[in-house]
Order: structure tokens, then sequence, then C-alpha cells
């Protein structure tokens, strides 16, 4: 199970909150927020907490080492 979170407009009044659930999947997280009682919509869906290793972060973490390297050879360059 992993824990996600998302933020969702309460029926009562006072603002939107943030609600952390555990699920298997953001589907599941959903359909979890759904039935609390107090739901009344999302206004932001629900992701994973706690991932610094997910797919955005590893192509950014690459694009980091390869821009890093490209500079490296450039300055070789005599």
């Amino acid at each position: 199970m992993r824990t996600y979170k998302a933020v969702i407009t309460p029926t009562i009044s006072g603002g939107n909150i943030e609600v952390k659930v555990s699920a298997n999947s953001v589907s599941q997280a959903i359909g979890i927020i759904k039935t609390l009682p107090y739901f009344k919509s999302l206004v932001r869906l629900p992701v994973q907490e706690g991932t610094e290793d997910n797919n955005l972060t590893k192509i950014s973490d690459l694009i980091k080492k390869a821009n890093a390297k490209a500079q490296a050879d450039l300055a070789k360059i005599d």
C-alpha cells in the first residue's frame, strides 16, 4: 500500500483540506476519498506521497547529468 494525498472541498465550510489515504492506486484512493462523510468534491487529484524516485524525478536527474557532462566536455575544448 502507498500513501496518497489529495486536496478536497468538504461539505462543511472552512475552505479546502488535505486528505491522506492508503491505497494501491490513484483510482482506489479517489474511491476511498469519495466515501468520506464530509467529502464534497476534489480540488486536486491524489498524488503519491514520499516518493523521490518517481519517473519525472528520474528523467530530471538524467537531464541534469547529461547537461553537466556536456558542460564538462565544453570546458575541455581548447
